[in-house]
């Protein structure tokens, strides 16, 4: 097959255990782009938490972040696209959650910023990048989110995938990447959506791009892909 796009997790998959590329990896990326290959970081991340990641070495042309919820151009360091979740399912997914699983909590992005509940602050403190988010009261309609995370105190990661594909009624999409929490973008929103939107912007075909991933919010990338390791 003939290679024109690589696409590859961050977390588990070009990181390292210590958050770091290897300079093997970064050897054989740079190489791939040497050779005209489009190189694109798909990650669950903010774009600030990916591009911090990634800081040290040259070596994507573009990230999808928030599991496809963004398209971030790391040369100006600006987001070119972006597809968050419908206010209307906002709502219900708070609602529907309160009263299907009791103590659930919640974090979110937004456009200009992200943050907390109550309940989310202990796993804020474990997880470094989210020491930027700040406590506040959960969103209104005003607020346009990119993508939520749902925490329980006692069901986790793909109980607790499974818990709220029971409960939801609501046209979002839900993914988990192995930690405590299960995230929730746009309706049809995944990594494999962004990426379509990037090759088509580049003119390359589905046939002609190679993904790496290592969890459930990689499965639609995989299965996009021509080639899916």
């Amino acid at each position: 097959m003939t290679v024109r796009m690589i696409a590859t997790d961050l977390d588990r998959t070009l990181l390292d255990r210590e958050h770091s590329v290897s300079e093997r990896s970064a050897d054989a990326l740079r190489a791939a782009r040497n050779a005209g290959v489009i190189v694109v970081a798909a990650t669950g991340r903010a774009p600030l938490s990916a591009m911090e990641r990634l800081a040290r070495h040259d070596i994507v042309d573009m990230l999808v972040c928030s599991n496809g919820s963004l398209i971030h151009d790391p040369r100006t360091n600006r987001s070119t696209d972006r597809f968050p979740i419908d206010a209307t399912s906002v709502a219900e997914v708070f609602a529907c959650l309160d009263a299907a699983l009791p103590g659930v909590s919640f974090c979110w992005e937004a456009e200009d910023h992200s943050a907390w509940d109550e309940g989310f602050h202990e796993i804020a403190i474990e997880h470094p990048d989210l020491s930027t988010f700040t406590p506040a009261p959960r969103p209104d309609a005003s607020l346009s989110i990119t993508k939520l995370m749902v925490l329980h105190p006692t069901i986790e990661r793909e109980l607790l995938l499974a818990a709220l594909r029971e409960h939801l009624d609501v046209p979002v999409t839900l993914a988990s990447s192995g930690v405590r929490f299960v995230e929730v973008t746009g309706e049809g929103i995944s990594k494999a959506h962004a990426l379509a939107v990037l090759a088509g912007r580049f003119g390359v075909d589905p046939s002609e791009v190679v993904a790496f991933g290592d969890n459930h919010n990689d499965i639609a990338m995989l299965e996009w892909a021509g080639s899916g390791v």
